[in-house]
């Protein structure tokens, strides 16, 4: 017996002893790992932030460049399609100050009636002085040709190209048959006698005379306008402290640069034989393609001084362009300095914070170890103690099971298996007293955003702390109760007036006018409240919620963060918008929808230039339903695409008839919705329906609001540049009331801005308003896009509007929007 109670003491001491030590040295270890760790740790995440920061930079340059260069291929490919807008144009106004002429003097001699014409013509100039007009009779006779008038009066029917194309012959007989045409031949320019060039003329017939009158230009020239254009543009182009595009061509002479003072010069003549190898080095890589360089630029706007570069650069063999961005590592440097100290400085923290764990655990792990030993040695416990002991767990267990099962566990509140107990005693209770009920439906704002900026865990410890607050402000018979997600439900019983109830759901948005400090993050948060009342609203809990939830919902519709009342307004207002989207769905089968045309006026000849389309959904139950209320709808139930595709086929088929009708073609404005443009199938029917109706690309203009480009521009990009490959132009809408940001219109193929009939409204009664007005102008003027003012309705603003050169007017000053036959009866002369 003594000799087991020695053993015993042996076994003790080794199990107080040998805990403690190994304890020691596996502690001592892991922080030799863990120091080791942080110190490669804290090399690998800086080596990353310099290569991700580097990529970066390079990606961003590549998009700047990509973007210019798909702006430029674009201009490029549109020279002919610009070519032949232009002269065509022009021979409209001719063959329209001929026609004039001609009606005004039907009573005069022939001879002079001629000669009034060719005399109205003659000295007319376009396109930079080079074009003028000529007239011929569709025999060959020459009638007028102010450039060389020698030839007047002989005829040039056999007058050919090097091509053999019989010049004036087959315009003539091409205008004369088809009433107008274009013909292509190939001649040489007056300014250089030793190469023939491609030139594209155009004639248009002028049938009291069997004359035809025509004028051409040369592909060359219109293309070398379009050159000069970007280049200016692209000299402008600024980003940054130190960032620019620069452009050269192929033999080193420098077209746009940040220093203007290097502008039109040859790199070989202004910079050293280094910087000159260094341009040759970026030429050719251009040559090759595309690439990034990098090399030092011989100085840095910001400095003045020689300073390292990357570069990406694209070369455009056609035009033999160099055009390239890029930025200086200095600047990336000074950035990466910054990161990384921080960097430093949060795994120092790291690792403090590693080491005073590993302390405290160690110590903890110490304790509880001669804790343990200490239990050991009383081995023998009384057996009546452990059962007990065990009884007393399996009873806690229960308890805690049944509080589970009726209460959310993360905010700790009853939950929908107690909600529904809960207000029927509130009912109940109300009921005895002969008094109200208000039951609240409360939904945090924008949680979704919590929970994506700061993490799920942010987002459920907000919700647990609410949970402790909530109860606070509950009086002895008043619950609340987690419903799902970030909603909970309210129960106040014995209410007296709906007064009463307003200063509860201001007790409860009092709650969210402070600060939340959750993991060290500061939150900001509101709710919105929709509140139902018994018995008014409803007798049970079911009819209750859900009267309360479509309250709640309509409450964050009209304003975040506010609360409503169930009232008769908003049931009959739920109602109806089931039967919008009931009956919508059928509009396009019963045929209920219908098209009307508002008149876009240009503003220098005051004439029909354009008509935007617009829907009207007229329903036999509802009766008229206005496009606020219904494409809302169209969108919600997925119905957008097909409203849009009869939009489209329905516009087109009207504005065909409407021009084939009329003397002078007008164009065709459609809104596009965001959801349309984006689905897989908009562009094969847009195509489609051009071709089958063989309508004018080139009429239609397409509106696209600010917020689809905010929401994904790089998705969106590539269908607008198409569009723009099929010749439809692009309006950007409601301009100045989004973003509006400048970048868009100098990388996306826009067309046209129209100026939101908010500031139209304002601006002859506000002076900031009518600077806007006026700078948004400018701006298209910049730009080259067409500027359409929307919502005009006085003379006033009109003639302000034309003082600032807008292009095209469009309101209730010139025309309300007009149904198609009402549109013919009106405008087609």
């Amino acid at each position: 017996m003594q000799i087991q109670m020695v053993h015993d003491k042996k076994l003790l001491r080794l199990i107080r002893v040998i805990p403690t030590v190994l304890i020691t040295v596996f502690a001592l270890l892991a922080i030799f790992i863990v120091v080791n760790y942080n110190k490669a740790q804290l090399s690998s995440d800086i080596h990353t932030l310099e290569q991700d920061f580097i990529n970066s930079e390079k990606e961003s340059i590549k998009t700047q460049v990509k973007q210019i260069t798909q702006q430029i291929i674009y201009e490029k490919n549109s020279t002919v399609n610009t070519l032949k807008t232009t002269i065509n144009n022009q021979i409209q106004q001719a063959h329209a100050i001929a026609t004039t002429i001609y009606n005004n003097n039907k009573n005069k001699p022939e001879a002079e009636v001629r000669k009034l014409i060719t005399d109205a013509l003659r000295s007319i100039r376009f396109n930079d002085g080079r074009g003028y007009f000529f007239i011929y009779s569709t025999a060959g006779a020459s009638i007028m040709h102010p450039i060389l008038p020698h030839m007047e009066g002989t005829s040039k029917a056999n007058l050919q190209d090097i091509r053999g194309n019989y010049i004036v012959r087959d315009l003539g007989r091409l205008a004369k048959k088809h009433g107008e045409a274009f013909y292509h031949w190939w001649f040489v320019k007056p300014d250089d006698k030793t190469k023939e060039y491609e030139k594209i003329g155009f004639g248009k017939y002028f049938a009291p005379y069997d004359w035809f009158i025509g004028t051409g230009d040369y592909i060359v020239d219109v293309e070398s306008d379009i050159k000069q254009r970007l280049i200016k543009r692209i000299r402008n182009i600024r980003f940054g402290e130190n960032g620019y595009i620069f452009l050269l061509d192929y033999q080193g002479k420098i077209l746009a640069h940040y220093n203007k003072e290097l502008l039109d010069t040859n790199v070989d003549r202004v910079t050293n034989a280094k910087n000159t190898e260094t341009l040759q080095r970026i030429i050719k890589v251009a040559q090759q393609g595309e690439s990034y360089i990098r090399y030092t630029s011989p100085l840095m706007p910001s400095t003045g001084k020689p300073a390292e570069k990357i570069s990406f650069v694209v070369g455009l063999a056609d035009w033999q362009w160099v055009i390239g961005t890029g930025f200086y590592i200095s600047e990336t440097q000074e950035y990466l300095a910054k990161r990384s100290k921080l960097i430093e400085e949060h795994h120092k923290q790291e690792l403090y914070t590693l080491l005073g764990l590993s302390s405290v655990v160690t110590l903890f792990i110490i304790i509880l170890s001669l804790l343990l030993t200490k239990y050991l040695a009383r081995r023998f416990t009384l057996y009546e103690d452990k059962i007990n002991a065990d009884f007393t767990e399996l009873n806690k267990i229960r308890v805690e099971s049944q509080y589970q099962a009726l209460h959310d566990s993360l905010t700790k509140l009853p939950n929908r298996v107690m909600l529904n107990e809960q207000i029927k005693q509130g009912i109940a209770l109300s009921d005895k007293s002969n008094l109200q009920l208000a039951l609240m439906f409360v939904d945090l704002d924008d949680f979704k955003k919590i929970n994506d900026l700061h993490g799920h865990s942010v987002g459920d410890s907000l919700l647990a702390v609410l949970g402790e607050k909530f109860p606070k402000i509950l009086s002895q018979h008043d619950s609340v109760a987690r419903f799902g997600g970030d909603e909970f439900i309210f129960c106040f019983p014995l209410i007296q007036s709906n007064e009463e109830a307003k200063q509860k759901v201001k007790a409860i948005q009092a709650l969210f006018k402070q600060e939340f400090v959750i993991q060290g993050k500061s939150i900001y948060s509101t709710c919105s409240v929709g509140v139902a009342m018994y018995p008014s609203d409803g007798t049970v809990a079911e009819d209750l919620i859900s009267k309360a939830d479509i309250v709640l919902y309509k409450s964050k519709s009209l304003q975040k963060g506010r609360s409503l009342f169930f009232n008769q307004q908003i049931d009959e207002q739920v109602k109806r918008d089931f039967l919008i989207e009931s009956e919508l769905r059928l509009a396009l089968l019963e045929k209920e929808l219908s098209l009307n045309y508002q008149p876009q006026i240009c503003v220098k000849t005051s004439k029909i230039a354009s008509v935007e389309a617009l829907v009207r959904w007229n329903n036999k139950t509802l009766g008229p339903v206005s496009p606020d209320e219904f494409i809302q709808t169209a969108e919600d139930i997925g119905m957008i695409f097909e409203i849009g595709c009869f939009v489209i086929e329905q516009a087109i088929s009207d504005i065909k008839q409407f021009n084939n009708n009329s003397i002078s073609a007008i164009q065709l404005s459609i809104n596009i919705s965001p959801k349309q443009l984006i689905e897989p199938e908009f562009l094969p029917h847009l195509s489609k329906t051009i071709t089958s109706l063989d309508f004018d690309a080139s009429l239609i203009t397409l509106e696209i609001t600010e917020n689809i480009l905010i929401s994904d521009l790089n998705k969106i990009q590539p269908i607008l540049i198409e569009l723009r490959t099929l010749g439809i132009k692009l309006s950007l809408d409601d301009f100045g009331t989004g973003y509006s940001s400048l970048r868009y219109l100098g990388n996306l193929p826009l067309n046209e801005i129209k100026i939101d009939r908010s500031f139209i409204d304002k601006v002859l009664v506000n002076n900031q308003t009518e600077s806007l007005v006026k700078t948004i102008i400018a701006i298209g003027q910049f730009y080259d896009l067409t500027t359409v003012a929307e919502g005009v309705e006085t003379k006033e603003q009109f003639d302000l509007l034309r003082s600032y050169q807008c292009d095209l007017i469009q309101g209730y000053y010139f025309d309300k929007p007009l149904p198609v036959a009402a549109l013919n009866d009106k405008y087609i002369t």
